[in-house]
């Protein structure tokens, strides 16, 4: 009888999962078929065809779908489509609703189905939203006891929508997180009136939240890559690290901002495809000419254009050809528990900030 194991059925985003079928016919064609409802109710699908071992069995580790030329364990989900062409928000509408993927599997007419669950939440995480004191935004954070570090969440564009799913995530690997909202992105040479509702936000996180060893990181993406650097540089006592990939625009040139002066650690992410490139390009050369003695950790991703978020999402959009949704899953998941270890250290350097940080 065909079936379906997932070792992990029901568990966060970010985790990898091992998903094996069993009981086909030896060396027949197995069809693993998907869908999903993301963000808006739109519907997702994808649909891989493997062949089964000696045994009868598919480990979606490490079998290669036919026509494909590299195994992914949840290539499943990194292949699918919308049916709406128009929609591309993968992302469930409340980061406290779970995403449920349905995987059929059939073969030599025999069939099995289950579910696959992923979150971006645990139930550890409270969310609350925040208008006060002229900050508006949505506040997550862990409710396990003792101190947590915290991270400010920065929009992708001024006219998107707060990068919630991404303050959940931190949340649950044991951050308070603010997903910060507001109408306007500040240029480089924005005065420190135009930047006065982000020195509000990063203050309340510091004086009202009571982070541990008073760790602040802002992090941002697209328009939000260089103002999280902008931030860093003009509030440099109040940023402890900046974190930023896929910056939107090449034109937002680098020397604009004085990066030498951050008084923190750099995380930085770009697919070599991607515009992004040239401009840590040069930020990495603006930093070591000024001799930056903070760690600096730049992803620079063979073979990535751009979609670069946390893992095990559909990428299939981004890419022209399978060989680059390899390329971006894996540099997805690389980025993402490269950013985590990136903080974890960086919260560690903070207990003993007089000793050398580079």
């Amino acid at each position: 009888m065909l079936q379906i194991a997932i070792d992990f059925p029901d568990s966060l985003i970010d985790i990898d999962r091992k998903i094996t079928i069993s009981g086909a016919a030896a060396h027949q064609l197995v069809t693993v078929q998907t869908m999903t409802e993301r963000g808006g109710g739109q519907v997702w699908r994808s649909q891989l065809v493997y062949k089964s071992d000696a045994q009868g069995k598919v480990d979606l580790s490490t079998a290669v779908p036919e026509g494909m030329e590299t195994a992914l364990p949840l290539q499943l989900l990194y292949e699918q489509r919308p049916e709406n062409a128009a929609t591309q928000d993968v992302y469930p509408l409340s980061v406290h609703h779970a995403l449920h993927t349905q995987i059929d599997v059939s073969s030599e007419g025999q069939q099995a189905q289950t579910v696959l669950t992923q979150r971006l939440a645990t139930e550890t995480v409270q969310r609350v939203e925040l208008d006060q004191d002229g900050i508006k935004g949505v506040f997550f954070v862990p409710t396990f006891a003792g101190d947590k570090p915290a991270v400010l969440v920065l929009k992708s564009a001024a006219e998107q929508p707060v990068q919630e799913e991404l303050a959940a995530l931190y949340a649950a690997r044991g951050y308070m997180a603010l997903a910060l909202d507001y109408a306007h992105t500040p240029a480089a040479e924005a005065s420190k009136e135009d930047l006065a509702l982000f020195e509000c936000a990063l203050r309340w996180l510091r004086e009202s939240c009571k982070p541990k060893h008073q760790f602040v990181a802002v992090c941002g993406t697209g328009q939000g890559a260089q103002l999280a650097l902008l931030l860093g540089v003009r509030f440099s006592l109040e940023v402890s690290a900046v974190i930023a990939w896929e910056p939107a625009t090449s034109q937002f040139e680098a020397q604009l901002i004085a990066v030498d002066q951050l008084q923190g650690p750099l995380l930085m992410a770009s697919g070599k495809a991607h515009h992004g490139s040239a401009y840590f390009k040069q930020v990495v050369a603006q930093l070591e000419q000024s001799g930056f003695d903070y760690r600096v950790q730049w992803y620079n991703f063979e073979g990535v254009a751009a979609g670069l978020q946390p893992p095990h999402v559909p990428v299939r959009l981004h890419c022209d050809v399978a060989s680059q949704v390899v390329d971006l899953a894996t540099a997805n998941k690389t980025l993402w528990f490269g950013v985590i270890a990136f903080l974890h250290q960086a919260v560690a350097e903070a207990a003993t900030p007089n000793q050398l940080h580079a």
